[in-house]
């Protein structure tokens, strides 16, 4: 059978087109299996290469432990030396950054925490200040976990608040009272030692001199006490006349205060 040129050139290109179209759909599904074999590669064996993003830190799965700032102590109105830190980690024992931490008083005359609310940094801490309040005492300030299942998250610090640096020195007895020659007065000359929000301050070393009369007393030198006060015997000197005496500290008001004895006879 014969069959014409034309018929016979169409058929080729048909069978030419065919074969091209099985080859490029066998080198897709080749390379489609590639790229299948590198993924689940890297999700199985080379996961240090596979970048996930981060997981929000919540409350739920993260730990609060206190790092520094307890067990402190300070001189009333004063700001405490070392932050109060906290570290909040993962259950993997990571950092967690961004959660946030409430600070706060047991006790409003602790003085104050700053800032009220901290976030954790790239290493996963919170840090605040604290600012003693003004009566001598032992105060807690708490660390605490903000949002969902923080109520259980919960750290302590201690701090004791002492009275701060001598700022006034009064008189506590009457400045000025009768007396005899070489007797002692009969009420013994007494100041009182506070700061500068009037708390008490023992220990507090006051200078006593006799300027006038010729008397003596008991110690040049007397501490003040847990109530702030300090006294001296006082014996008058053989004179008539008015006799004085000096109690005074270093740098406060009202140093010194003198105290008078009068003698007639």
């Amino acid at each position: 059978m014969l069959v014409h040129p034309s018929l016979r050139s169409g058929r080729r290109q048909s069978e030419v087109t065919l074969r091209r179209r099985e080859r490029m759909r066998h080198t897709n599904t080749a390379l489609a299996r590639s790229a299948g074999l590198v993924l689940l590669a890297g999700i199985i064996g080379c996961g240090s290469d596979l970048v996930l993003p981060d997981t929000p830190a919540s409350q739920e799965n993260v730990a609060l432990t206190k790092m520094q700032g307890d067990e402190q102590t300070g001189a009333v109105g004063e700001v405490l030396g070392t932050p109060l830190i906290v570290k909040v980690v993962s259950q993997t024992q990571q950092p967690a950054s961004g959660v946030e931490v409430a600070f706060a008083l047991s006790d409003p005359a602790g003085g104050t925490v700053t800032p009220p609310t901290a976030t954790t940094n790239s290493d996963g801490e919170a840090v605040a200040m604290w600012t003693l309040g003004t009566v001598p005492g032992s105060y807690t300030a708490t660390a605490q976990l903000v949002g969902a299942g923080g109520e259980n998250q919960v750290t302590q610090f201690q701090a004791i608040a002492i009275a701060g640096a001598p700022d006034t020195l009064a008189a506590q007895s009457p400045l000025a009272q009768p007396g005899l020659r070489n007797q002692p007065v009969s009420t013994p000359p007494q100041v009182r030692v506070v700061d500068r929000f009037g708390n008490p301050i023992p220990g507090v070393p006051v200078s006593w001199q006799v300027i006038s009369g010729g008397g003596q007393v008991s110690s040049p030198i007397t501490a003040t006490d847990e109530r702030g006060l300090a006294s001296v015997e006082w014996d008058l000197g053989n004179q008539r006349g008015v006799h004085k005496l000096t109690a005074a500290i270093d740098k406060a008001t009202g140093s010194p205060v003198t105290f008078t004895a009068t003698v007639l006879f």
